[in-house]
């Protein structure tokens, strides 16, 4: 199988990060988990004084409330980096005057976003491995910890997340825009998904949205596999539903992608 496109894609990635974004985004991404988990540590012991209601238990499956929030914050961490830089790739390139140029080369479209994909997963393992050990003073624990169910779920989250990206990569490179788009869609996410609560706690008018939303099942599934220690068996309706639904996703972005790449293409040229 030729993996030219994605070999260069994720080289290409990696000496662009090395060399712009050497220490500081690194830096600022963890920041980012480990300033979640400490406000939840003040929260959960000082305004909650220790204490969740009942309802707490039945939605998430445990009362271990600091570790519910960590692991959220973590799945969260990977959705914004894959999700964000999968997604401005192309409009990156339109910036740079490079996009000409790719369209005209032999650009296989799985292979770039690939590429792309597995070069995020790389960089935000290494932040979400350090914000993890760094967060286990503050309450973490994996005392139920499945490693099979983990490896099998984190692999269908990322398809998830990748087939997010495609929806938001038709939505910058249409509109030409990444700011606005970009911010808006995170904090839904963190707001519909149950990244720091269970979404159950949501209105039921809009805990719908939440459901055809895959990080809400992706991040169900992280923490089921981490905490609870639920096996595959006992997750694959979720996993199945989750599949379904990401593919879904992943079809109609590559479909708008084709369409939106050829006007991209027009307004360059006036």
């Amino acid at each position: 199988m030729d993996l030219k496109t994605l070999k260069a894609t994720i080289k290409r990635n990696f000496i662009i990060q090395l060399r712009a974004y050497p220490k500081h985004f690194f830096i600022g991404n963890l920041l980012t988990g480990l300033y979640t988990a400490i406000s939840a540590y003040f929260m959960y012991h000082l305004f909650f004084k220790g204490n969740m209601k009942s309802s707490f238990a039945d939605y998430a499956g445990t009362e271990d409330y600091m570790s519910f929030v960590i692991v959220g914050t973590a799945v969260y961490i990977y959705v914004v980096r894959t999700c964000l830089n999968v997604s401005r790739s192309l409009i990156t390139e339109l910036r740079e005057g490079t996009l000409e140029s790719v369209m005209i080369a032999p650009f296989r479209r799985v292979q770039y976003f690939l590429g792309n994909m597995l070069q995020q997963v790389i960089t935000t393992s290494g932040e979400v491995l350090i914000m993890v050990l760094f967060s286990i003073p503050f309450g973490l624990k994996f005392s139920n910890f499945n490693a099979l169910s983990f490896v099998f779920s984190f692999v269908l989250v990322l398809f998830a997340f990748f087939s997010i990206s495609m929806i938001l990569a038709c939505i910058m490179l249409h509109f030409r825009d990444t700011y606005i788009s970009q911010n808006t869609l995170f904090a839904l996410l963190f707001l519909l998904c149950g990244i720091t609560f269970p979404y159950q706690y949501l209105p039921k008018s809009i805990q719908w949205i939440s459901k055809i939303i895959p990080v809400t099942d992706a991040v169900t599934l992280i923490r089921s596999a981490v905490l609870l220690g639920q096996g595959i068996g006992e997750q694959m309706d979720r996993m199945v539903y989750l599949f379904i639904l990401s593919s879904v996703y992943c079809f109609v972005g590559f479909k708008l992608m084709e369409k939106i790449e050829g006007t991209a293409l027009e307004k360059i040229h006036g």
